[in-house]
């Protein structure tokens, strides 16, 4: 039954993304924010689909450490639940994708569209200070960069190294960083279709302030996440309950 769930709530996800795309096509002629908010309105869909399909649910803690202002943001990663919840959660979100998904239709077209920052992997030194610059860009002018230090999706309970990148971004951008924490894995499981009713804890910690040398930050921005996932912790503090 799990399996079927988690199917048909991926042939949500998909077909969703494709009907909203051509319905609100013309929205990509008005500009950044109008495709932001087409954006952050099919990730609110998918929220929702998530908790009536799925079964699947999600409570914030923390709420008062979300960045209103210009932030980077880092946060495990177990899912595609938390590179669409934190989205959904920023007032200004910015991501970092690989330039090829700009050649997927649509998709590449509102991403693109919506501010986002691409980077070319195979660019070199070149295109990481491109991206260095374009995120400092962005944040100057009120974003939220979202960034995922360890580079890929680990199972609940796996710790991993923080790639170094996270730590050469802070340092560019000379901004806050708001550490994020969540158990996503453990309901979004992957790989696979399934889905295991209940929900996830996403947990939002102080930030650490601007100034911090590249080792320092990066053991602490670690330290803070891993202290703080529920997955790792078990803890169950009382927090804010949202379904979409």
């Amino acid at each position: 039954m799990q399996k079927l769930r988690g199917i048909a709530f991926e042939a949500f996800l998909y077909l969703s993304g494709i009907v909203l795309g051509i319905i609100a096509l013309p929205f990509l002629l008005f500009g950044e924010s109008a495709a932001r908010f087409i954006a952050k309105l099919w990730v609110r869909m998918v929220l929702g689909a998530l908790h009536y399909i799925g079964g699947v649910t999600h409570r914030i803690e923390g709420e008062n450490n979300i960045p209103t202002d210009g932030a980077l943001i880092a946060a495990n990663h177990q899912s595609m639940w938390e590179t669409i919840a934190l989205y959904a959660l920023m007032p200004r979100p910015v991501i970092i994708y690989k330039k090829e998904l700009n050649h997927v239709p649509i998709y590449g077209w509102f991403i693109a569209r919506a501010g986002n920052i691409a980077i070319d992997r195979q660019g070199g030194a070149k295109a990481l200070r491109a991206m260095l610059d374009k995120a400092g860009e962005r944040i100057r002018e009120g974003c939220q960069v979202i960034v995922f230090p360890e580079g890929t999706r680990m199972q609940p309970q796996e710790r991993a190294p923080y790639h170094p990148g996270i730590a050469g971004i802070y340092k560019a951008v000379n901004a806050p960083c708001t550490p994020a924490a969540h158990n996503s894995g453990q309901y979004w499981l992957y790989p696979g279709h399934k889905k295991k009713p209940g929900e996830i804890t996403l947990r939002f910690l102080p930030a650490i302030e601007p100034g911090l040398d590249r080792k320092s930050f990066l053991s602490l921005v670690k330290e803070k996440i891993d202290a703080a996932r529920p997955d790792l912790t078990g803890l169950e503090n009382n927090g804010k309950t949202l379904n979409a």
